[in-house]
């Protein structure tokens, strides 16, 4: 009875042994050896990503919100709020602020200024008032300082206009006509200048301005004549 138990142990350590050998090449029951083991959590037909480049990683997938989210949209101009008119400006664009500014651009020789300023303050006199007559004639003279005849030219006409409308006359339409007369002269419109001078001449209420524009009336005439008459 010892003996076959003995006999069964030891075939049994044989068979373990044969086993445990590495089995030849080529016999049926070989083994591949680039064939890998399935590691122990592979579980069938869950690829591992050794095995295939293909499995795409899962797409994170949208949380879900009870409500729809909104696209951001530009916010809509509002129409602007209508503001309260605002003020006129202060009382330093009335008539004594410019004149006083034109007196003194004047005498610092800045005649174009003066000029403006005379110009500016025109509006500010009441309807009808003749006073715009030696404005609009102070800025042609003021043009004619510096230098401007034509801009001049423009300023005397629009003062004996404005008189013909006021059907004012005196010294401020005189000195219109004196300074037209002027510029005509050196426009070498002689003609027009004597003319000009001539009805300067008629309203001068000054024997010395009168005299003076004689001469000067005498001069162009002298010009004028052909040579030889």
């Amino acid at each position: 009875m010892h003996k076959k138990f003995a006999l069964v142990l030891s075939l049994l350590f044989l068979a373990g042994c044969f086993g445990s050998g590495k089995p030849k090449s080529g016999g049926s029951g070989a083994i591949n050896p680039r064939a890998k083991a399935a590691p122990e959590f592979a579980l069938p037909g869950v690829p591992m990503k050794s095995d295939s480049e293909a499995v795409l990683p899962e797409e994170k997938k949208p949380e879900l919100a009870s409500e729809p989210a909104e696209e951001a949209k530009p916010e809509e101009a509002k129409p602007a709020e209508a503001k309260p008119a605002e003020t006129a400006a202060p009382a330093s664009g009335d008539l004594e602020f410019h004149l006083a500014a034109a007196s003194k651009y004047s005498a610092r020789k800045r005649y174009r200024s003066a000029a403006a300023e005379y110009g500016a303050a025109v509006p500010f006199l009441p309807a009808g008032d003749a006073r715009a007559v030696r404005l609009l004639e102070r800025q042609g003279a003021m043009m004619l300082k510096a230098g401007n005849e034509a801009r001049a030219r423009e300023h005397f006409l629009a003062a004996i206009n404005k008189a013909k409308e006021l059907k004012s006359s005196g010294k401020d339409l005189a000195d219109s006509y004196l300074g037209l007369g002027y510029c005509q002269e050196k426009a070498n419109k002689a003609a027009e200048a004597v003319d000009s001078y001539e009805k300067a001449r008629a309203l001068s209420d000054s024997k010395k301005v009168k005299d003076r524009i004689t001469k000067t009336i005498s001069d162009l005439k002298a010009k004028a004549k052909p040579a030889g008459k």
